[in-house]
């Protein structure tokens, strides 16, 4: 049975190999049809012989691809990513909403927060994860105590990185590595360092050596940098609530939680978070996840 997912693109062929790995009844097929004529081809060619479209996007606007799943009465699932939750609940707010897939489709979300953004637009979203992290080994033992963080170069302030500067500021003697960002839009301390784009080698052991993560986003969907930084036992604050996170909302929450996490992590003589690690390999292991996932489109395709 072919299942077509469309969406984007940087999460749509990822889980199309895994869903295709751990389910061997169903066809997972993964279309670029935002950016390519040969993919958009492919969903019209694909569709009549697909049981469901998965959009990796809630879509509040006019999309051709949708209007043809919906002409073929082909069942519709809409996986909530973040930003397309804000754009639904500004387009609700301003009365511009398009209603026309939102109330057709099925609605799957993966944080508590992005479950109450898509349900104040007038849904009915179902708590689902899907991501999971690369598997990390851990360090035995950190080598220091500094902060890494993730700062997108063309959306620095959405990011958080005047809460980080001022964070910074507050701890002069332990270092704020910033990966994605090569330079900064604000005057920087200099124990804050701009390590620029990463490849994933280069990102893992960013990831081994932080015993601090730090994500201070204006928004956010579950993010992936979150769940590996809680995979190999780093002490992570985030801007969102979650298990095995600090959660803070301002800059004084954020300092108070970076003076706490590094008394804890001397406390434990430097050795990652243990309990941090068995819990994601109880909630966000590969396997449990993709089965859960598969489970809940067969139980949509049998209705």
């Amino acid at each position: 049975m072919i299942i077509l997912i469309v969406g984007l693109p940087v999460f749509t062929q990822k889980i199309s190999n895994d869903l295709n790995e751990f389910d061997k009844s169903n066809r997972y097929i993964a279309l670029n049809t935002y950016y390519s004529w040969k993919d958009k081809f492919l969903f019209f060619l694909l569709l009549p012989f697909s049981k469901i479209v998965i959009s990796f996007n809630g879509v509040t606007d006019n999309s051709r691809v949708l209007n043809w799943t919906i002409l073929y009465n082909k069942k519709l699932i809409m996986q909530w990513m973040g930003t397309d939750a804000l754009l639904a609940m500004k387009r609700f707010k301003e009365n511009t909403i398009n209603r026309k897939y939102i109330d057709y489709a099925i609605h799957f979300v993966d944080s508590p927060w992005q479950e109450k953004e898509v349900k104040s637009v007038q849904l009915n979203p179902k708590f689902i994860r899907f991501k999971y992290g690369r598997e990390i080994k851990p360090l035995d033992r950190y080598p220091d105590i500094h902060v890494l963080s993730y700062i997108a170069q063309n959306k620095q302030e959405f990011y958080g990185i005047k809460k980080i500067i001022k964070a910074a500021e507050q701890f002069p003697s332990i270092e704020f590595r910033i990966a994605g960002m090569t330079k900064c839009d604000f005057k920087i301390p200099d124990n804050v360092k701009a390590i620029g784009w990463l490849d994933s080698v280069g990102m893992e052991r960013e990831l081994k050596n932080a015993a601090i993560f730090v994500r201070m986003t204006d928004h956010d969907g579950f993010s992936v940098s979150v769940i590996e930084a809680i995979s190999i036992g780093a002490e992570v604050i985030w801007s969102h609530n979650a298990e095995c996170v600090h959660y803070v909302q301002n800059i004084e929450e954020l300092n108070h939680a970076i003076k706490n996490t590094v008394e804890k992590i001397k406390n434990r003589d430097y050795k990652p978070n243990q309990k941090s690690i068995d819990f994601a390999k109880t909630y966000y292991g590969k396997s449990e996840l993709m089965h859960n996932y598969i489970q809940e489109l067969n139980n949509i395709i049998n209705k």
